[in-house]
């Protein structure tokens, strides 16, 4: 006789499976791969920061990349108008006398670089302790002070660039002892669109010394910058006379028919730094008194400028003095350079 045992019911099966092995190998793969891709990014973020903070050149590579970056943005908008026989546009003090004979190149903007001191300086009537050189022009980058204004990124901005020796301290003046910190430094100078003044004289060196003035606001770019040099260049391909012999440049220059309202092709720019160990033991040898680094000599012919960085080079090493070298050739992409000289 057979014996019958209720049947268990069935377990109903699992709406969904597990993850096999293969599946999980895959997973975890994909994981070490997002992880180690993740982690190396961090390593060089890391990297950057620590290398920013450690080196001692970092605020002068910083500063040489914003001069580098306004240079390339100078613009002259140049047009044709009727001039005379001499050459001269009508004015104010000639609206009537002026007979017109033929059409020619202008600008009522400017493009100037040069030397900052000495007998042909550009800043050597400011009463600036400058040295090197030093360049003013015009650019696009929509600096205002007007809240109307705000966020028109092409309104034209007056820009300058020198070194100068100045003192400034850490500290407000009610404080006691006052500290000082005498310095060679890369300055700034940034004319607001609503500001401009390079439309009020017909000349370049009034509009410099109305920027440089005693009292004109200045922003340091850099500390320790011991030489700024800003040479026009022609074109790679182009085999023409120099166009700036002794580093001087004036788009305004009625005397030089050829680069009168233009923009040269393309800057040579370079820039020299020291460490601030020894911006220090100069501070404590010198004082208030400029330490004189680069020596007169330098820096006057353009053809040597190769010659004189190694010079440059060669002094502040036999000097003891850490220093580095930053230089690049900048194109202007606003310069249309023509042969033909504007008459």
């Amino acid at each position: 006789m057979r014996t019958f045992f209720p049947r268990r019911p069935r377990l109903k099966q699992a709406a969904g499976r597990g993850f096999s092995l293969l599946e999980v190998l895959v997973t975890l793969a994909l994981l070490l791969i997002v992880l180690t891709t993740l982690m190396q990014f961090m390593s060089n973020v890391d990297q950057v920061w620590k290398s920013t903070a450690t080196d001692p050149f970092a605020e002068a590579a910083n500063a040489f990349e914003t001069v580098a970056h306004h240079l390339a943005g100078a613009t002259l908008e140049p047009y044709q108008d009727y001039a005379d026989n001499t050459g001269a546009f009508r004015s104010a003090a000639s609206p009537v006398t002026f007979t017109p004979d033929h059409l020619a190149r202008r600008s009522d903007l400017t493009f100037v670089c040069g030397s900052s001191s000495g007998a042909n300086g550009w800043l050597t009537a400011s009463g600036r302790v400058t040295t090197g050189g030093c360049a003013f022009f015009i650019a696009p980058r929509g600096y205002t002070q007007t809240n109307a204004h705000l966020g028109l990124d092409h309104l034209l901005n007056a820009l300058g660039y020198f070194v100068e020796f100045s003192d400034e301290t850490d500290a407000p003046a009610f404080i006691l002892p006052v500290t000082h910190r005498w310095r060679w430094r890369l300055k700034q100078l940034v004319q607001p669109s609503e500001s401009l003044a390079v439309y009020g004289s017909a000349t370049s060196l009034p509009w410099v010394q109305s920027m440089v003035q005693t009292g004109a606001p200045t922003s340091v770019l850099a500390e320790n910058i011991v030489l700024l040099v800003v040479l026009p260049e022609r074109a790679a391909t182009d085999t023409g006379a120099a166009l700036s012999p002794d580093f001087h440049y004036d788009s305004r220059d009625a005397g030089n028919p050829l680069t009168r309202h233009q923009l040269p092709p393309r800057l040579r720019l370079a820039l020299m730094a020291i460490d601030e160990p020894s911006a220090q033991i100069l501070a404590a040898q010198n004082g208030s008194q400029p330490p004189a680094l680069v020596p007169e000599n330098l820096f006057t012919v353009a053809a040597q400028l190769d010659a004189d960085l190694a010079s440059l080079d060669v002094a502040l090493t036999a000097r003891k003095i850490q220093h580095r070298l930053f230089q690049r050739e900048i194109l202007l992409p606003a310069a249309a350079w023509t042969d033909t000289p504007s008459s």
